[in-house]
């Protein structure tokens, strides 16, 4: 589905709940595209691949600087909270594309970087060890820890492990599904991620019900539309139990 003619991108935040936890310290910035009167345009993945790296890489870096000048804003007024943010491997596939996007980073402290979560995206359809090293070593400088999602047809998850990531996502971009296939792609995916000791997460839940089933199936972590919260800001933390902790 092509873009329209002026969508501009933008970044809404949304909690992420870890199961093992009572209370929610992590946000996802979700990338969204707005057409021109500011109306958000579903059913688009704006940091998918463009036509070219650098292109790629701009959009990347567009998207990082928004996340991060709010991370910004709200540690600057004491808040303290994780941040989950996305990134195209294409973006980091030069050595000048990835100085560009490593250059954003630097607009972070040291303590700001701490609080990063970066999960990595359009990972190539064959994926060697050595491609994944050279896509995660210019995080390596900024970043404690990172998260990989993995492409529909690897199952095989052992580069990711070797790399100590730290989990692998699904996101099902808050669109419908039948609870019984829900249930078989959250358990296999949850299988081959166990085969590594990698936590998963799921994004883009669009429903009450699906992120049940994902819970059954034993994912770490969840996200989406089912918890009706969005907003233009991250945090403030939520403490205690909620409705969308299923």
């Amino acid at each position: 589905m092509k873009e329209p003619t002026g969508a501009t991108l933008d970044t809404v935040y949304r909690p992420v709940w870890q199961t093992d936890q009572t209370r929610v310290d992590l946000f996802y910035a979700k990338p969204i595209l707005r057409d021109e009167n500011g109306v958000e345009l579903p059913g688009f993945t704006p940091l998918i691949r463009q036509q070219t790296v650098d292109l790629t890489m701009l959009r990347q870096v567009r998207y990082l600087k928004q996340a991060f000048e709010a991370l910004h804003l709200r540690f600057s007024s004491g808040e303290r909270f994780r941040l989950l943010v996305r990134i195209n491997s294409v973006a980091l596939a030069t050595p000048e594309a990835a100085s560009v996007v490593t250059d954003t980073m630097r607009m972070l402290s040291t303590e700001e970087r701490s609080f990063i979560v970066p999960e990595i995206i359009d990972f190539p359809a064959s994926l060697s060890l050595n491609t994944l090293d050279e896509i995660t070593i210019p995080l390596m400088a900024f970043f404690d820890t990172w998260l990989a999602q993995p492409e529909k047809t690897q199952a095989d998850f052992t580069p990711y492990a070797n790399l100590n990531y730290g989990g692998v996502t699904l996101d099902l971009f808050d669109k419908p599904m039948d609870l019984k296939l829900a249930g078989k792609v959250f358990q296999l995916f949850a299988q081959r991620a166990s085969h590594r000791r990698l936590p998963t997460w799921v994004l883009g839940l669009a429903t009450p019900e699906l992120a049940k089933v994902a819970r059954i199936c034993g994912i770490n972590a969840l996200s989406g539309a089912y918890m009706n919260r969005e907003s233009d800001h991250p945090g403030p933390v939520i403490e205690g139990q909620q409705e969308f902790m299923v």
